[in-house]
């Protein structure tokens, strides 16, 4: 777990790093859209240090598409010969 941890504070800190002269020169627009934006990321980056069985991005899609994209799939599908 540990090594986890610091494999994220380093790509973290790189991400953070390299987007640092940008970031000046953004709006606040722009600056509240990467906060958005970096949310998700260090939600999954938790899951994956912490080795939790939280929901992550494909259970959420599933949850809110799957049962329009199955009513879709029957809706479309040919009646047997």
């Amino acid at each position: 777990m540990v090594g986890k941890c610091i494999f994220l504070f380093l790509l973290f800190a790189m991400m953070l790093g390299c987007d640092r002269s940008r970031w000046k020169r953004t709006s606040v627009r722009g600056r509240i859209l990467y906060g958005v934006l970096l949310l998700p990321s260090m939600y999954l980056g938790i899951l994956f240090a912490a080795d939790l069985q939280w929901p992550n991005l494909n259970d959420l899609i599933s949850y809110f598409l799957g049962e329009p994209a199955k009513r879709i799939v029957e809706s479309v599908k040919l009646p047997p010969p």
